[in-house]
């Protein structure tokens, strides 16, 4: 059957009623996402070079900010809250808990018009209840803003309103780069309308690119890619193949209930789902291409929440209140149990020590990005580094301070420690900081 020349449908209008307690299921997410933010030992890994880059944005110096691998959108929308006052973290934490709060309201929509008000309910529950959100909001991923946008392209695209679905996959695309899949699924699903769609984010690809060359950086709106390219510390990157087979794992991890829930509404021949399906594919074929990590399947967060919403309102009536409530249970426990181990507060409290004794610029070499940004110096981007590649880092920055993972497998701190330790001498840290760092298997060396 020929694709549509629209995927709009008659189902595609607003809910016809306000669904039940929506509003309050937005305000008890928000503040479950932002408890979790303030409760976390430390922002994640990537999450330390967008606070850095927040910071250099509200500061004024768009080249430094510009000038890492990450994508600038997350940072530029945290920047004008670090200008405001507001420390890096709380800002993430406040700009991730509202927008998965505000994803709640296109993703009814979406959800309505696949199967009515029950399914806009169930969704949006589905949502709320799906594990790793909350925790990404609390460790200042990049994800929450970019899925509200998608939710809005989504929404837009049942409308029939496709620059506006530029626009959002645009926006997207500045803060993840898989926005662009948003118009791609709907061009595909209905290419002789919503090829509108990409225009607008090839600008905003361009416009990406423009921003990096006007500072300084050349014309690559991604430099991530080339990034990644040159990593030898993932082994898994590329085979497609052997990463689809190890897809299912970690996408139940990511999603739970709502990714096995999801599956039976994947219909090729259903004019509205057919670019949710698309966007599924889209996504996980990205996925397959670099490595698995449960995090990335998030990016396909909103197809997959409102197609299951769809099923789950298509089961009795106690089947849906038991599976949301085992849902939501799940969702609750694991937030709460999960993410970052509280024993990585070492880090904060090691950069903080360190920080006024590396005032005036002084360099530090550290494997830990984390320590790093605490310190209040540029982390590098997080990666696995080799022993000679540890030596070499090192030796090029002759810093003052070296800080190192001692027991990592990778880095091999054997491999370079004897040349480590005739420049540099251990540092004795106060007792309380010594023992946590010892716990970690982390060690500080300052030049002889």
């Amino acid at each position: 059957m020929a694709p549509p020349t629209t995927p709009t449908p008659p189902a595609a209008a607003a809910p016809s009623a306000p669904v039940w307690g929506l509003p309050t299921l937005a305000a008890a997410l928000a503040a479950w996402a932002f408890a979790l933010g303030r409760r976390s030992a430390v922002p994640s890994e990537d999450g330390v070079s967008y606070l850095w880059m927040a910071e250099r944005f509200a500061a004024g110096d768009f080249a430094a900010a510009t000038g890492t691998v990450f994508p600038v959108g997350y940072p530029l929308l945290l920047a004008p809250w670090c200008a405001l006052g507001l420390g890096p973290e709380l800002a993430a934490h406040l700009v991730g808990a509202l927008a998965l709060a505000a994803t709640l309201w296109p993703l009814r929509t979406l959800a309505h018009a696949l199967g009515g008000d029950a399914a806009g309910r169930a969704a949006v529950l589905l949502f709320a209840a799906v594990p790793l959100l909350p925790r990404l909001a609390a460790e200042c991923y990049s994800e929450p803003p970019f899925l509200l946008l998608m939710a809005h392209g989504a929404v837009a695209a049942l409308r029939g309103r496709w620059a506006l679905v530029g626009l959002c996959a645009a926006a997207a695309f500045w803060i993840r780069p898989e926005g662009s899949l948003l118009a791609a699924s709907y061009a595909l699903a209905a290419p002789r309308a919503a090829w509108r769609a990409l225009p607008p984010v090839a600008v905003g690809v361009l416009a990406l690119a423009a921003l990096r060359w006007a500072c300084g950086h050349g014309f690559d709106p991604l430099p991530i890619h080339a990034f990644h390219q040159q990593r030898d510390d993932l082994p898994e990157q590329g085979r497609v193949l052997a990463n689809l087979l190890a897809t299912p794992g970690p996408w139940l991890e990511a999603f739970a209930l709502a990714g096995v829930l999801c599956l039976p509404q994947l219909r090729w021949r259903d004019r509205l789902r057919q670019p949710l399906l698309l966007q599924i594919a889209l996504q996980v074929a990205v996925v397959a291409t670099f490595v698995v990590r449960r995090r990335f399947f998030l990016s396909c967060a909103i197809p997959v929440c409102a197609l299951a919403g769809a099923q789950l309102a298509a089961l009795p009536a106690a089947w849906r209140r038991g599976l949301l409530a085992a849902a939501l249970a799940l969702g609750a426990w694991s937030g709460w149990t999960g993410g970052i181990d509280a024993d990585r507060a070492i880090e904060r409290d090691l950069g903080l020590w360190l920080r006024p004794r590396v005032a005036g610029g002084q360099p530090l070499v550290s494997d830990l990005p984390r320590v790093v940004w605490f310190v209040g110096q540029r982390p590098l981007p997080p990666r696995h580094h080799t022993a000679a590649q540890m030596q070499a880092l090192v030796a090029a920055a002759a810093p003052a301070f070296v800080v190192v993972r001692t027991r990592s497998a990778r880095a091999a701190f054997a491999g370079y420690e004897r040349w480590l330790r005739e420049r540099y001498a251990p540092v004795e840290l106060p007792a309380a900081l010594a023992a946590a760092a010892a716990s970690r298997g982390i060690a500080v060396f300052a030049r002889r």
